[in-house]
């Protein structure tokens, strides 16, 4: 890495909104690349994805999870705006 992006680095990672562009982008990737791998074993199994997918009607019980978990992805989001000494 070259010297002179040093200083544009430790202020990227000073900077709130960058830190939640970057927890963000994070999330995406591991969701994205999640998805293309299921994508593809289940391709190789013949299941037509798209078709499951579109069809899906989530349980009471997956609802739930569902929900749970948009609760965290969101606190994290939130977090990710929280100066360092704020977090909790």
């Amino acid at each position: 890495m070259s010297a002179d992006l040093t200083p544009h680095l430790s202020a990227a990672r000073n900077d709130r909104a960058t830190q939640l562009a970057l927890t963000l982008a994070r999330e995406l990737w591991v969701v994205k690349d999640r998805l293309m791998v299921l994508e593809a074993v289940l391709s190789q199994q013949g299941s037509p994805l798209q078709d499951l997918v579109d069809r899906y009607q989530p349980t009471a019980e997956s609802r739930s999870a569902i929900d749970a978990e948009r609760k965290r992805f969101i606190g994290e989001v939130l977090a990710a705006l929280d100066a360092p000494g704020d977090r909790r």
